[in-house]
Order: structure tokens, then C-alpha cells, then sequence
């Protein structure tokens, strides 16, 4: 994971420092467990990558992370990690990020099933429009009594008046 995460690092600092991408094609990188590939245009770069892993309780872990930086000045990125145990549970944790000219969102939580089959985890979301300021704060969680999802969310103008959620 550590030269997927260095190859997309360079690509993107490549581009933040200027150095408009002008390839038309991709690259493809595979080593054991783990691949990726990085694409660059003359309309930016994006690279994704993943691995797998035996871990030594039985489990499997698999990782995967990609982002994209354009010439615009939009950037995003995205990172999961997914454990299936070998009794049965299950646990799956990511993020998200991305902004532009129109605004920004940011997403992260987490999921699992334990090997007795309750569920737990939550994830939180924001987002704010850049031309008017609005903005949305939400979270979903497990409840612990009935192993459904409840969600809760807000909406915000710019002022931090509430506001209704369309």
C-alpha cells in the first residue's frame, strides 16, 4: 500500500506544483497481492490501487485507495479497508473527500458484523455548496437495540440560519 499511496501522492503533488500532465494513457503496476494503475491527461491525473492480505488470525484484509487531481483545480481521494473474519464477522471503515469550483463533501465511518451477528458502525457526512454557502451535516448509525440504520441531518445557509433538507 505504501507505494500505491507514494505513486498517487507524486502524481497529485505533480500537478498541485504545476506541471500540467500532457500523457494520453495509463500505467499499470502490480506486485503480489497488490495492483494499481495511474492515468494522466492533459485534463489531470488519477491513480487507484489495492492489497490483499492474509492476516495471521485467518482473516483477509483488503485495501483500496484511489484519488484524482485536475488541471481545474477539483481534487477527490477515497481510501476502504474490508476484514471478513474467518469466524463469520465482517468489518468495512472508509473516507471520502472531494473539492472543486462548486464546493466540497467529506464522508468517513465505519461497519461491522460480529461473528454473533450484531451489527455496529456509523459514518458521518458533510458538504457545503461554494456558491451559496448552504451546507449539510448528517450521520447514520446502527441501533444497537433493533440492528437497523437511524439517520439524523441537518441543512445550513450560509448565515447558520437551519434550513430545510431537499
Amino acid at each position: 500500500m505504501k507505494k500505491i499511496t507514494t505513486i498517487l501522492m507524486l502524481g497529485i503533488t505533480g500537478l498541485t506544483l504545476g506541471h500540467q500532465a500532457e500523457a494520453r494513457g495509463f500505467a499499470h503496476f502490480r506486485q503480489g497481492g497488490r495492483g494499481g494503475t495511474v492515468a494522466a491527461g492533459p485534463r489531470g491525473i488519477a491513480a487507484r490501487g489495492h492489497s490483499t492480505t492474509i492476516n495471521a488470525d485467518g482473516s483477509t484484509t483488503l485495501n483500496r485507495a484511489g484519488g484524482f487531481a485536475s488541471v481545474n483545480g477539483a481534487r477527490g481521494a477515497r481510501q476502504s479497508s474490508t476484514t471478513v473474519g474467518a469466524d463469520g464477522s465482517f468489518a468495512r471503515s472508509g473516507s471520502a473527500a472531494a473539492t472543486g469550483a462548486n464546493g466540497s463533501v467529506q464522508s468517513q465511518g465505519g461497519f461491522a458484523r460480529g461473528a454473533d451477528g450484531t451489527w455496529s458502525g456509523s459514518r458521518t457526512t458533510s458538504a457545503t455548496n461554494a456558491n451559496t454557502g448552504n451546507s449539510y451535516n448528517g450521520s447514520t448509525s446502527i441501533d444497537p437495540n433493533t440492528g437497523k440504520p437511524v439517520h439524523s441531518g441537518t441543512c445550513s445557509t450560509a448565515a447558520g440560519q437551519s434550513m430545510s433538507c431537499r
